[in-house]
């Protein structure tokens, strides 16, 4: 069946989950058969050409790097099915490049729209809501990028890093993108393509702020997370824990971590391959069932410190050791404070058989500092590639209207005073990551 060309425009508000991302403004254009039947929605073309120039734009084409023709959501072969009450059934595929294919299902009432998806990608439900608009209806984002510069200015963990070609080149863009973008997705798209070449990690633009829980409710959330941690009994001696995120909390690490301690395993590997990193609480269990004495994890420093000790002062022994168990706690403490030190403390239990840790380019945030500190106290054997060099703290701040940068508030050094961001950890054994498991059992097996 035919479609003719657009005829009507909608804006529509994305959300991820029970309000943990977003809303996210988007406007689409909506296609109809010849029976005046809506057949799809999709956001405006050539969002690429507005992220990144006309010049680029065809050589991204080209190599398939960017999504069709420039469009970011589509909801395409729509099936409607006319109500008894008036409204009418939405059935379509719908596509998006963050979240991944789904099925939609939504409902027509006049001229609004309310539907929803799973995305298997993120494991959350998304919610679209949109109503008719007028062809000549805009969002002005021509704030925006003097928001970010002025946040930025206030609560990045070092301004230096403020006065490098790097970042002004990255504003340039910024301002840019703001003056052509037609919507939020194509600010959040070009935004997050746009820092790869900052000096500096941990500085993302986000929706809506899903961090900002108190400490007490963050520690109510955790405990109830699952699908971070999984055990699996290799061989008699030796147990594998596969830590996908430390986004979990104490009850699922101690959980699973008690299984491997009740059998008493004498080899333990632990893959951290692309943990991306996460909360403090999961990881800081899991760094009490490894040592028998204290063990300082590094140092937090914020722009308070080097506002007032200067550049290259690194005395931060004078630094406060957080009380903190949270992530949230440790946030809220960096942000009105020059810095601290973190320290972990062994568990009422430890593991005491043989440790392998293995490691890849993805392995990187709340993850660098355990292996560290795994590594440099010999309490620990690393294997793998070097980790991805992404070490700072990081908390959600609030720009203005919806959006919030996701932005590095401390600087963190380890306990000899050395920087993990954009370096990373070396392994002790460097193999391919996709060997490294099959690596470490070989390994146990000719020492047994």
């Amino acid at each position: 069946m035919g479609i003719v060309e657009a005829q009507e425009k909608w804006n529509f508000q994305i959300m991820l989950g029970e309000n943990d991302f977003g809303p996210i403004n988007t406007f689409m254009h909506a296609k109809f058969d010849h029976s005046n039947t809506l057949h799809q929605l999709h956001s405006a073309p050539d969002a690429d050409k507005r992220i990144f120039g006309p010049f680029k734009t065809p050589l991204l084409r080209l190599f398939k790097k960017f999504a069709k023709k420039g469009i970011l959501l589509t909801i395409n072969d729509i099936e409607v099915t006319h109500n008894t009450d008036g409204s009418d059934s939405l059935k379509g595929s719908i596509f998006m490049p963050m979240l991944g294919k789904g099925l939609f299902k939504g409902v027509r009432v006049n001229d609004s729209i309310s539907g929803s998806f799973f995305s298997k990608a993120y494991h959350v439900p998304v919610h679209l809501d949109g109503f008719k608009t007028t062809d000549n209806a805009r969002f002005d984002y021509s704030n925006l990028p003097e928001k970010i510069s002025d946040t930025t200015q206030k609560y990045l963990f070092n301004t230096v890093y403020l006065n490098t070609r790097k970042w002004n080149k990255f504003m340039c863009r910024i301002e840019k993108l703001a003056k052509h973008a037609e919507d939020d997705l194509d600010l959040f798209f070009g935004f997050n393509l746009l820092i790869g070449k900052l000096p500096f990690s941990h500085f993302n633009l986000m929706f809506g702020d899903p961090s900002g829980e108190t400490p007490d409710e963050e520690d109510a959330l955790e405990q109830k997370t699952t699908g971070n941690v999984f055990y699996e009994k290799l061989t008699e001696h030796t147990a594998l824990l596969e830590v996908k995120s430390f986004g979990g909390g104490a009850l699922e690490m101690d959980s699973v971590f008690s299984i491997v301690q009740n059998q008493q395993f004498e080899n333990l590997i632990i893959d951290l391959r692309d943990n991306g990193g996460g909360g403090l609480t999961s990881a800081n269990v899991l760094g009490g069932y490894l040592i028998e004495e204290e063990v300082s994890i590094g140092y937090f420093v914020t722009n308070k410190w080097y506002g007032q000790m200067g550049e290259d002062n690194l005395e931060f022994e004078i630094l406060p050791v957080t009380k903190e168990v949270s992530t949230e706690g440790l946030r809220a403490e960096l942000m009105h404070s020059r810095g601290c030190e973190l320290v972990v403390h062994p568990g009422e239990k430890q593991y005491s058989g043989n440790i392998y840790i293995l490691t890849n380019r993805n392995t990187a945030s709340t993850c660098e500092p355990l292996v560290y500190g795994l590594k440099s106290n010999k309490i620990a054997t690393i294997i793998g590639e070097h980790t991805a060099g992404a070490m700072l703290s990081a908390a959600n701040i609030h720009v203005m209207n919806n959006f919030y940068l996701f932005m590095a508030i401390a600087d963190y050094y380890t306990p000899d005073k050395t920087r993990i961001d954009q370096v990373g950890v070396s392994p002790d054994i460097e193999v391919p990551a996709e060997e490294a498991l099959d690596y470490v059992i070989k390994l146990i097996s000719q020492a047994e």
